[in-house]
């Protein structure tokens, strides 16, 4: 859809990703799911999103290699880490992914909105980033 900001929700939990999926969309947001590893892999080489929500252990893979994978993309989608992985893991793969944001879980609704405002609106305010390309 023309004009809406593009948001993956990478989530496994079905009924974490619904609620989300509902949440934002509402929000006005176009929504793109995905529940595997290999899924949001595959999705962040095909394109690029105003936002990307990142679950850190997702099927199909270890986190480590997730990690590794995702890093080796070089994904130009900002990347919003939630996770309920320590705060001290969080830090160190948000780090290392250059993630836009930390978001805990359980996730807090009105956090979450503000931070992904916060970070879509970054996104459109770097050069040549105004448009997703399909």
């Amino acid at each position: 859809m023309c004009g809406k900001h593009v948001i993956l929700v990478a989530e496994d939990d079905v009924d974490t990703a619904t609620m989300l999926e509902e949440l934002l969309t509402l929000e006005g947001y176009e929504v793109e799911l995905t529940a595997t590893a290999r899924a949001v892999l595959d999705a962040l080489a095909e394109r690029r999103f105003h936002a990307v929500l990142l679950d850190l252990t997702m099927p199909g893979m270890t986190t480590d290699r997730f990690v590794s994978e995702i890093e080796g993309l070089g994904t130009p989608s900002p990347l919003m880490i939630f996770s309920a992985r320590l705060p001290h893991e969080m830090q160190a793969i948000a780090e290392r992914l250059h993630a836009a944001a930390l978001i805990p879980k359980p996730v807090d609704i009105d956090v979450l909105l503000g931070t992904l405002s916060k970070v879509v609106l970054g996104s459109l305010g770097s050069p040549g980033s105004t448009d997703i390309d399909r």
